[in-house]
């Protein structure tokens, strides 16, 4: 008896010995341990689903595995998206199969990762030897991360970011369904993420108000787990938006500093959602940051003047007219050549390269490149320089704005028109508004959203809330996708667009047909659509989206990055979506 006794007296006293130790350990440090406890879960359910698989004993009980394995990899990845960001994106990336443009065969590279595996395990015919190749390379990368993660030297700083771009991750990917793309398992995921960043959080503070809030959200995602009927406006302004300002508040009463480097997001905002979120200048080259209104109205000026081109006839606003949102309604920019549709400039900042097939980074490029087109503007840019060179106006106002430079430079003249253009990126749409709190959407607008969110996928490639093709919340990757475009509206027996889009850049034979995502923004007033203009109307796309894209109109391609499967959205539900876009156009339009 006095063993047992003496015993117990033991146990009680380690365990004390280990609470009193944790209740030692600085913020930083019990994040760090918690963070290895999670990671090792993780890696335990990680293995476990390698070893269901090659036994090929239980598919069900595999298929549950791999949802536990999520909800670990949910609790551990604001730091391995912030701290490994490539390794997470072999983790977690798209299920889509790239060529190495940087290798002369341009060699196939297979896709990894959760969304990979979710792909063939929840396939209805499993290919259960590539299923257990997946599942071993899944593992093995799971397995290997374990180390780093032992040893990953965490500051305050990089804590709090990584918490608030975990919320942007949620509210842009995760609750879209884009990395639980087949088995939809977005909503208890997203309790996951709220679990995993209040446990952060909470090692730094004991705000009551935080913890009621954490309570009431995950109440709330426990009630609506339907990931079709899921009210994601509702979810975004009443709990999202209110947890991502919460934390900043906690980060400021504790007088923990924003990391000095440039973001895509401003992350001294309360939430991605403000006035001023967005950081123009992280899509802009560095010696082109922060421009002064003079050089935005010196580009304004170059803009609209016919100077630039080769018959003086011809202006950047020729094909980008301002009250046409800054495209031009015409199919194609040029008739009788082989052109593209005229994308609009409104928002093109918040972009990591130009044109539809990706060929350049900066808007600064993508102006010398137009002026260069002897199809566009008759000319040469080096005849428009020296056109600017040689004008008494120009002479001066170049002077009067670049003031260190005896002359006029290229590098100049880029500079200028290229803020002008980024100056037309403003994030004010009645939907902006909303998300501020300043207005209100109509059930049609609001249910629109959610479709766009949810059921329609609209959300898995023109990401909310810039709605264009940069990837959240890191933003610095801009999507391109293959939809199977046809050459003309045809709902059957359609053949595809001749355009071989990106792969006249790259020469990858799976981006053959691949475009840029453009941005979604001012789409109701930027008409026609697609990099041929083929749609007139928002309606027409929609419907081919519903159809599967160009696999539902009949054409066979294989390199289709888009699903093919119907979204079988009804005649009011293409409404909703429709309204809704429209609260994205840009206030004055």
């Amino acid at each position: 008896m006095r063993k047992i006794i003496a015993f117990l007296c033991i146990g009680l006293l380690i365990v004390s010995c280990k609470n009193s130790n944790y209740e030692n350990l600085t913020p930083i440090e019990k994040t760090k341990q918690n963070l290895i406890k999670n990671y090792a879960l993780f890696a335990v359910s990680c293995k476990k689903l390698d070893s269901l698989i090659q036994k090929t004993s239980n598919i069900t009980k595999a298929q549950n595995e791999f949802k536990t394995a999520r909800l670990h990899y949910k609790k551990t990845e604001s730091f391995i998206s912030l701290y490994y960001p490539e390794t997470s994106k072999s983790l977690n990336g798209a299920a889509i199969d790239k060529n190495d443009i940087h290798e002369t065969s341009r060699k196939k590279v297979e896709a990894t990762g959760f969304q990979k595996v979710e792909e063939l395990l929840f396939a209805k015919e499993i290919d259960i030897e590539n299923l257990k190749k997946h599942v071993g390379i899944f593992n093995g990368f799971t397995q290997t991360l374990k180390t780093n993660i032992e040893n990953i030297q965490l500051s305050d700083s990089n804590i709090f970011e990584a918490q608030k771009l975990q919320m942007v991750r949620m509210m842009s990917l995760g609750i879209s369904g884009f990395d639980s793309p087949i088995t939809l398992h977005s909503i208890p995921e997203a309790k996951a993420t709220i679990e995993s960043i209040s446990d952060v959080i909470l090692t730094f503070t004991d705000d009551e108000k935080f913890v009621e809030l954490i309570s009431k959200t995950k109440t709330y995602l426990d009630k609506n787990q339907n990931f079709n009927t899921f009210d994601r406006a509702d979810f975004i302004v009443n709990y999202c938006i209110p947890i991502s300002n919460t934390i900043h508040k906690i980060q400021q009463k504790l007088k923990i500093k924003t990391n000095p480097y440039t973001n895509a997001i401003n992350l001294d905002k309360q939430n991605i959602f403000e006035e001023g979120a967005f950081n123009q200048d992280y899509f802009a080259p560095n010696y082109n940051q922060k421009p002064n209104s003079a050089q935005i109205a010196l580009g304004e000026k170059l803009f609209f003047d016919p100077i630039l081109s080769g018959n003086n006839k011809v202006s950047c606003a020729t094909c980008h007219i301002p009250t046409q949102a800054y495209a031009d309604h015409k199919t194609k920019a040029v008739e009788g050549i082989k052109s593209r549709n005229t994308p609009t400039l409104l928002n093109s900042a918040f972009q990591n390269v130009q044109f539809l097939d990706g060929r350049v980074t900066y808007l600064e490029d993508q102006a010398k490149s137009v002026i260069n087109n002897k199809d566009e503007m008759h000319g040469s840019f080096a005849n428009a320089l020296n056109k600017i060179k040689n004008n008494p106006t120009y002479q001066k106002k170049f002077k009067t704005v670049f003031t260190k430079e005896k002359e006029i430079t290229e590098q100049n003249l880029l500079k200028s028109l290229a803020s002008y253009v980024r100056s037309l990126s403003k994030l004010n749409s009645k939907f902006d508004t909303y998300l501020r709190g300043k207005t209100k959407l109509t059930a049609s607008e609001k249910n629109g959203f959610n479709l766009y969110m949810g059921k329609a996928k609209c959300a898995t490639c023109h990401f909310f809330p810039l709605f264009n093709g940069s990837v959240p919340p890191l933003y610095n990757e801009t999507e391109s996708e293959v939809l199977g475009v046809p050459s003309q509206n045809a709902t059957q027996n359609a053949t595809i667009d001749s355009d071989l889009g990106e792969f006249l850049i790259t020469k990858a034979p799976l981006k053959k047909h691949a475009f840029k995502t453009p941005t979604i923004r001012n789409s109701s007033i930027t008409f026609p659509y697609m990099h041929n203009g083929v749609y007139q109307k928002l309606e027409d796309v929609i419907d081919f989206y519903n159809r599967g894209g160009g696999h539902g109109v009949g054409i066979a391609i294989e390199n289709q990055t888009l699903p093919t499967n119907k979204l079988n959205l009804t005649k009011s539900e293409i409404k909703n979506l429709n309204d809704f876009i429209k609260t994205l156009n840009n206030s004055g339009y």
